[in-house]
């Protein structure tokens, strides 16, 4: 038997996508249509259940023609008819020369994304001194992201990621992540710059300073790897926490849904406190907690990104190894990391408010405050 999506879902991730990202398909680049794996065979104790194109858990086993022993529950990769990926974009261990190349486009000129990419938004966007962003993401069609981790996913071999810049109106980059194989420095970063005719980008492994007549910087593609290097999942906006929201594009209700991840959960997970209290620590969470973690830098025990394990506003990371603690490597004369009641004398606001010197925080890619960021997280500061 053959198990499709129920109309519901289809509709609501067709909604959630805007027009824009759904472009026309032909029979070649129709996007995939994921069995879950109900097919059943059958055998003398049993069929093993079929394969999810996914490569996720297979349908339950048949029961024994006319007798009672049942089969087991197929596998990934086991029982039933294998998974054929009928897109498998190439690994690239190197940078194709174009963006055009990455696999990103149907047509680029046209602006027409392929159909097998899948937009999302994290519901904590980094702040990139006013820049618009859009997010793209790749997953093989035989792959799952491995979630037996909420807090830290394993994103699959063959993924790709993709976000683009635009700044003061003008589109200046768009940037790949890539994983390659299977080990854990099997990744590819590189930035595009796009062309006057906004046709094209090209790759820049160098960056580029104020790209395009704006103050907009094209990082290095040493750059991108300091900073996406301070996580196992090197992608920072597309996880557990970032996409249990409602929003565009793709959520953990859509992710759990398409059967794309090990460990599905539709519902997501809540950030603890009120309003005021999840938008500081989520902001500080994708803004800080990038590097400040557990696997990040690691000489300074301060930890500001949240866990999917999280039920009350003292017991993140943010709070035990934050709030009244004493800065240890900042100099400051003797305030601590976060102050509390006080935001003004607490080092997290000190050096949000700081650009050009060593005690800017975050250190790249910004030269302007986000004052709306900092105004955010110093309400909760105040209020403590």
């Amino acid at each position: 038997m053959t198990r499709s999506f129920h109309p519901t879902v289809v509709h609501r991730l067709l909604l959630m996508a805007p027009a824009a990202w759904l472009p026309a398909c032909s029979s070649q680049d129709a996007p995939p249509a994921h069995d879950n794996g109900a097919s059943v065979a059958t055998g003398s104790v049993g069929g093993a259940g079929g394969v999810g194109s996914v490569g996720g858990a297979g349908g339950a086993g048949g029961d024994e023609a006319g007798g009672s022993s049942p089969g087991g529950g197929g596998t990934g990769g086991e029982g039933g008819a294998p998974c054929v990926d009928d897109i498998a974009l190439p690994l690239e261990t190197a940078a194709p020369p174009k963006l055009s190349g990455t696999g990103l486009y149907a047509d680029i000129a046209s602006d027409t994304v392929a159909a097998y990419v899948r937009p999302f938004e994290p519901q904590f966007p980094l702040w990139s001194d006013g820049a618009t962003k859009r997010r793209f993401a790749y997953l093989p069609k035989c792959a799952q992201v491995d979630t037996a981790d909420m807090d830290h996913w394993q994103i699959p071999v063959g993924a790709r990621f993709w976000k683009e810049f635009t700044r003061d109106g003008v589109r200046v980059e768009t940037r790949l992540i890539h994983r390659y194989g299977p080990g854990a420095d099997d990744w590819l970063f590189a930035a595009y710059q796009w062309d006057e005719t906004n046709q094209e980008a090209s790759y820049v492994p160098s960056g580029v300073p104020d790209a395009n007549g704006t103050t907009h910087d094209i990082p290095s593609a040493t750059q991108c790897a300091t900073c996406h290097t301070k996580l196992p999942e090197r992608i920072l906006g597309f996880g557990a926490i970032q996409l249990s929201h409602a929003g565009r594009g793709e959520t953990m209700a859509t992710l759990s849904d398409a059967g794309l991840l090990t460990v599905p959960n539709a519902t997501g997970f809540v950030v603890p406190g009120t309003t005021a209290e999840r938008a500081a620590l989520g902001y500080l969470h994708a803004n800080c907690g990038t590097c400040h973690n557990a696997t990040g830098i690691t000489f300074i025990d301060m930890r500001l990104r949240l866990s999917v394990n999280d039920a009350s506003v003292d017991e993140t990371d943010a709070f035990t190894t934050a709030v009244g603690k004493p800065t240890t490597v900042f100099q400051c004369g003797g305030c601590d990391r976060i102050h509390p009641s006080d935001a003004a004398a607490s080092a997290v606001v000190i050096r949000m408010s700081n650009r050009g010197s060593s005690a800017q925080m975050p250190p790249l890619a910004t030269e302007v405050v986000d004052e709306a960021g900092m105004s955010t997280v110093s309400a909760w500061i105040d209020a403590l």
